[in-house]
């Protein structure tokens, strides 16, 4: 398109405008955000309640609407008139491609990409070089605090990464590797899962005559990926591996073939890293290309396909709001362009509604798309349907329908072809049976870890590995624990799922709970707390941070922790994965607290539920049974038959749970509930479960639990 003589824009470090090469001055803060909203969208139109959106985020103030007009027409004044058009149902910027400096970024990055494949290094380092210098900063620095701007800047500088990867190849090919070491070994320290940066490294070393660095970097590549993700490198890197050590004097020639480069078939590669190796990460960064190429080709199909890739495996895997925000806007933009009864339509449909009913608490959306998915006999569509909707069913009332979406899912994966279908429909139901205490559930985890030995899933693996972690703690072995929780959230790590560090905190929590040291992790609850990686509906460590506090004798630390989670009533929490183990951790606090007005209506919440263990998310901790919350609350409250009744359940229920430390901390309270009634008989049923308590408690290995 045509645009305005003699204005550029910089937005790939800090914000400028420049008319005729002198900077303009283009007003205040928000002047610069509206400006740079409309340089990010690159000629398209950007409605008024979107830019309104940019500056005041959902708090917009009254007459918003007139004051962006206000402001626009500022601008217009402050840099030409003729920049800022005016279309339904907004504004567009009037630039040329090449007078945004993001857009020349891209051109150049693609064309060196192009040149690189072709076989032609020296014009692809040309090109790559000139759109790295373009580079002063990171991508729209300054607007950190506005989505969809934070959402571009971030997409910006994974291509920035993309063409750094691609200008070394080029540097490699055409001899041009001096000093390529050091970059290598900054990168390489930065980025330690980026294979393709270790043969770089490796050829690199090799061609310096440094041969046993070569095959020392391939070792600790080697041991990085084993350790972090229990995978062995890729035949790419295991080739340059070889040539190494055969001194393959093609390792040595300036060719591009020489070097490993990026696959061709991003979308192919995304699909299968993510629905066969359960690779969350490495899928997200060739979905991330696929999506790309296929917006400029104008591949509606690719686009959807690459859209849904984003999406991943789970609901919600992109927790901050620019991320989040971005890929709702992606994955509707790619609904837009295919038709809604195709499979692909059934899929983003299926998508959306899921990942807008999980962060609203809520699954009549989700449902409805299943309805459809099965109602159509696409079984790839429904499968997805289901295993979506099973995801956003996971508070403690849901367990038939959750039981029903996980044994259909099952069924399911017979037709649709896919091997994550299965797995997926495996672990759902291994949750379920986990989340039941059915006493079948370890033998369905075996089912789980056996269809994961014959292949590799990233993702189920790391929900298996929780789940050991989990029956570690059930069983006393502490300090096994303690080794595998670290272990299980370097694999979510390297698998790239959000959780990784909310379960690792939450299976700590569970230990120290169990220990009763939890006091020792105020500090880090504190900052837990308000991590961006938690979902928006885990209230669970406002609970955690709570509790440790009132164990820690630090009261008004833990009555305001305790104001912020309960609100004015407890029962406005969302029923999610994690409402049970934050009202548990409410009631422990009011108990602490002597807050009786707060135990007696947890104590009414939580009622229908006393059947159910006490599980953080998907069953990754285990506090017990709900029966001991139960009978706390009712101790709080005064009413110590109630609590005797409920603890002399909870030490049932965890006995059958083979929870052995919830037993000793149910006999314990039980103990105490006891000595409060004063009944005939109730002293000495009080020291023969306290006995039974500091017996059982002695089995256990690691620091010993003290007293509660």
């Amino acid at each position: 398109m045509g645009g305005v003589d003699g204005v550029y824009f910089e937005v790939l470090g800090p914000f400028e405008v420049r008319l005729d090469g002198e900077p303009r001055d283009v007003g205040g803060p928000r002047l610069r955000i509206l400006l740079a909203v409309l340089a990010a969208e690159a000629g398209r139109v950007v409605s008024v309640p979107a830019l309104s959106r940019a500056l005041w985020g959902e708090r917009a103030p009254a007459h918003a609407d007139r004051t962006v007009r206000t402001y626009l027409s500022r601008l217009r004044g402050a840099v030409d008139p003729g920049l800022i058009l005016t279309r339904p149902p907004g504004y567009a910027l009037h630039l040329a491609p090449q007078a945004l400096d993001a857009a020349r970024f891209e051109q150049l990055a693609a064309e060196g990409q192009r040149e690189l494949a072709a076989g032609r290094p020296a014009a692809a380092r040309e090109h790559l070089a000139a759109a790295l210098a373009l580079w002063r900063g990171h991508a729209y620095e300054e607007f950190g605090a506005v989505e969809s701007l934070a959402a571009e800047g971030m997409r910006l500088d994974r291509l920035r990464h993309n063409a750094v990867q691609d200008r070394i190849d080029a540097d490699l090919a055409t001899g041009e590797d001096t000093g390529l070491i050091a970059e290598l070994e900054a990168l390489t320290a930065a980025y330690p899962g980026h294979e393709r940066l270790w043969a770089q490294l490796m050829t690199a070393l090799y061609r310096a005559g440094r041969q046993g660095d070569a095959l020392e970097a391939f070792r600790r590549a080697r041991h990085g990926l084993i350790t972090a993700a229990g995978v062995e490198p890729s035949p790419v890197l295991a080739q340059v591996h070889r040539r190494v050590l055969a001194h393959d004097p093609a390792l040595l020639a300036a060719r591009a073939a020489a070097v490993a480069t990026a696959p061709d078939d991003a979308l192919a590669a995304g699909e299968h890293a993510l629905l066969e190796d359960g690779d969350l990460r490495t899928g997200r960064e060739h979905f991330e290309t696929a999506y790309l190429r296929a917006e400029r080709a104008g591949d509606a199909d690719a686009l959807a396909r690459a859209a849904l890739g984003l999406g991943g495996l789970w609901v919600h895997e992109h927790r901050t709001a620019a991320a989040s925000a971005s890929l709702l806007t992606r994955l509707r933009y790619a609904l837009e362009r295919v038709d809604p009864a195709s499979t692909l339509g059934h899929r983003l449909q299926a998508r959306l509604a899921a990942e807008l009913d999980y962060e609203q608490g809520t699954h009549d959306r989700i449902l409805a798309a299943a309805d459809r998915t099965r109602a159509a006999g696409d079984p790839v569509s429904h499968a997805e349907a289901l295993s979506l909707a099973h995801h956003c069913l996971l508070g403690p009332d849901h367990t038939r329908v959750r039981r029903e979406l996980a044994t259909e899912l099952v069924g399911v994966s017979g037709r649709s072809g896919r091997r994550t279908d299965l797995v997926m429909g495996v672990l759902w139901d291994t949750v379920d049976l986990f989340l039941a205490a059915d006493p079948h559930a370890e033998r369905r985890l075996g089912e789980l870890e056996d269809l994961l030995a014959a292949r590799k899933h990233l993702a189920a693996g790391f929900v298996a590995d929780a789940l050991r972690v989990m029956l570690a703690i059930r069983a006393g072995r502490f300090r096994e624990a303690e080794t595998g929780a670290q272990a299980c959230a370097e694999l979510g790590q390297a698998a790239g799922d959000a959780d990784a560090l909310g379960w690792y905190g939450a299976q700590l929590v569970a230990i120290r709970w169990f220990q009763g040291r939890l006091g020792e992790l105020v500090p880090v609850l504190d900052g837990l707390m308000h991590s961006p990686t938690l979902s928006p509906i885990d209230n669970s460590y406002y609970a955690a941070l709570a509790v440790a506090a009132a164990s820690a004798g630090d009261r008004r630390t833990a009555a305001g922790a305790l104001a912020r989670l309960c609100g004015d009533d407890p029962g406005a929490l969302p029923r999610s994965s994690t409402w049970l183990t934050s009202l548990s951790g409410a009631a422990e606090t009011a108990y602490l607290l002597d807050d009786r007005a707060t135990a007696a209506r947890i104590h009414e919440l939580l009622e229908p539920f006393a059947h159910l263990p006490v599980m953080a998310s998907l069953a990754v901790a285990c506090f017990g049974s709900v029966h001991h919350p139960l009978g706390t609350t009712a101790l709080t409250a005064g009413d110590p038959d109630r609590a005797v009744t409920h603890l002399r359940a909870a030490v049932r229920h965890n006995l059958a749970l083979a929870h052995w430390p919830a037993v000793v901390f149910s006999r314990r309270r039980h103990a105490e509930a006891l000595l409060r009634r004063g009944g005939p008989g109730d002293a000495a049923a009080a020291d023969r479960e306290l006995a039974a308590a500091e017996e059982e408690a002695r089995t256990f290995t690691g620091p010993p639990v003290t007293g509660r």
